[in-house]
């Protein structure tokens, strides 16, 4: 891949968290309940009378998450303040012996990128960026490009995505955090673990308060609220699914 390919890719994940203020309206996809994924809209569709009612997940005893299994996928919604909302997919497509293809779909105001990474041992370590061997993108209607060398360009996009598949270090400890209620359009999640996060993603601040809960698979998000630099943030989990992944490449 170019330098220039790679530049645009770091572009987009960068708008998902910052927002934009161009208004038009993205590309995206929008799942049927328990089903194979199909399409749906950047943002979060309006209560309707009659609609199914709210999943409850009850509260957990610990934080454990769920064994990683190809099938499973969630999507974000992620809304800074001021700027159109933008929507993230994160799904396990694929499995190569102890290896898994994460896949990260983002779709943002200006467009859609695809990027799939294929991580060793992910199963008993979770998503090590040390560890892809093998990466793929697709940026809107280009080419699918398949690459595993130079390290630093695999590494500089696994870094773009990195708040969506894995916990930032250092990792909280959960048994000590505070517990709360969260009720986003995904459910109604009971005793979500509740702290307050501070890192940096591509050299900017961010600090924010997260709930997560073990009932989500790959890293258990379910909200969070905070800022990125200078601006606000919400993100909030729309779908969760245990199956019925379906690659976007």
């Amino acid at each position: 891949m170019t330098r220039i390919s790679m530049c645009s890719l770091s572009l987009l994940f960068a708008l998902v968290a910052v927002g934009c203020e161009n208004k038009q309206d993205s590309q995206a996809k929008e799942p049927a309940q328990d089903a194979p994924e199909a399409k749906a809209s950047t943002t979060k569709p309006p209560e309707k009378k009659g609609a199914r009612p709210v999943k409850e997940y009850p509260a957990a005893e610990s934080f454990a998450l769920k064994p990683l299994a190809v099938g499973q996928w969630i999507r974000l919604a992620v809304e800074p303040k001021g700027a159109p909302p933008s929507q993230v997919f994160v799904r396990i497509v694929g499995q190569e012996g102890e290896a898994f293809w994460y896949e990260i779909e983002l779709n943002t105001p200006t467009g859609t990128s695809v990027s799939q990474f294929l991580v060793e041992n992910a199963a008993s370590k979770g998503f090590d960026k040390n560890a892809i061997r093998k990466m793929r993108t697709k940026a809107d209607d280009g080419p699918v490009q398949e690459q595993a060398e130079p390290r630093e360009a695999i590494l500089k996009a696994a870094e773009g995505v990195l708040e969506f598949v894995t916990i930032p270090s250092p990792p909280p400890d959960f048994t000590k955090v505070e517990r709360k209620e969260a009720k986003v359009a995904a459910g109604l999640f009971q005793g979500c673990f509740v702290y307050e996060a501070e890192h940096e993603e591509g050299g900017v601040k961010v600090k924010e308060t997260v709930f997560r809960h073990p009932a989500v698979p790959l890293t258990g998000f379910v909200r969070s609220e905070g800022t990125r630099g200078r601006a606000a943030v919400a993100k909030e989990l729309l779908e969760v699914h245990e199956s019925g992944a379906r690659s976007a490449l």
